[in-house]
């Protein structure tokens, strides 16, 4: 199986945020007792998107987070309630020149030259700008689970801000996963190769959300391959010791670990790249 086709693999962040601690170190405490009594943030958070260059063209991991999500937070969170989760939960930052078309012009591959967008779920802070996506005709992939919170009747109740993702516009591809036969990707259930060469291939990793997944990103030569997952973890030192968000399915979060670590088995040297590392630029290379 030929994996020469990745080139480039550039590591984009969209503004940052603050969490709270058990968004990313959870200790099975239920979320809203957390969300409503912690009074501690994270260190400002990167929120990174991947860029990666395949001789079939190029492709965008995640979409980072909206400019009004940052700039105007009442406005753009839902009020009551869901609003009230967000406002505890997050706080954003986005800069001037950090949007996703100012960071891709930056990086040398503007909008219009994507050939595709593959997001891991649908938060805001990973699909926040499909809509810049649905302007450039960019088709964007998505797991058919996660789709299905997009179009179910309570999406925020999930996490999803269903009115700014349901633009007419947007090109969305939901993603069957089907078996493989490659040994390598024993331990998932299914994958889906997005250009038949096995060089860029999505996995099902929920937990984190229902219909969360990754991309395994093999390169040639002795680049070592890449698996981007989202907020499968926040740090991927984690991994190891079975620590997983207090947000999702705990249950299935650990198992989606379990997974990663019998892949990393059988690849020996995989860089896992999460949504919001501060060092997935270096682990990159």
């Amino acid at each position: 199986m030929s994996t020469s086709g990745v080139g480039r693999v550039s590591v984009l962040s969209i503004g940052e945020v603050r969490l709270r601690p058990r968004n990313i170190q959870g200790r099975g405490t239920p979320m809203l007792w957390w969300t409503f009594t912690s009074r501690r943030w994270t260190q400002p958070l990167p929120v990174n998107v991947v860029l990666i260059e395949h001789e079939k063209g190029w492709v965008l991991w995640d979409t980072g987070q909206a400019p009004a999500s940052a700039d105007s937070p009442k406005e753009y969170f839902p009020g009551g309630f869901v609003g009230a989760v967000y406002a505890r939960q997050v706080d954003s930052t986005l800069t001037p020149g950090q949007g996703l078309g100012e960071q891709l012009e930056l990086a040398g591959v503007p909008l219009d030259r994507l050939t595709l967008a593959a997001v891991s779920h649908l938060h805001y802070d990973h699909a926040g700008n499909v809509g810049e996506l649905a302007a450039a005709g960019t088709p964007v992939l998505v797991s058919e689970a996660e789709y299905a919170l997009l179009t179910g009747s309570s999406p925020h109740m999930h996490g999803v801000l269903a009115e700014y993702l349901l633009d007419a516009g947007v090109q969305w591809r939901p993603t069957v996963f089907a078996p493989s036969d490659d040994p390598t990707l024993a331990a998932f259930d299914g994958a889906y190769d997005l250009f038949g060469d096995g060089a860029l291939t999505l996995l099902p990793t929920p937990g984190h959300s229902a219909g969360s997944m990754s991309m395994l990103v093999r390169r040639g030569g002795d680049q070592n391959p890449l698996l981007l997952v989202g907020d499968a973890t926040y740090d991927p030192s984690l991994i190891d010791r079975g620590v997983v968000p207090d947000v999702g399915d705990r249950k299935v979060q650990l198992d989606t670990l379990r997974r990663i670590v019998a892949l990393r088995e059988h690849l020996p040297g995989l860089q896992v790249i999460a949504g919001h590392d501060p060092h997935a630029a270096e682990l990159v290379g």
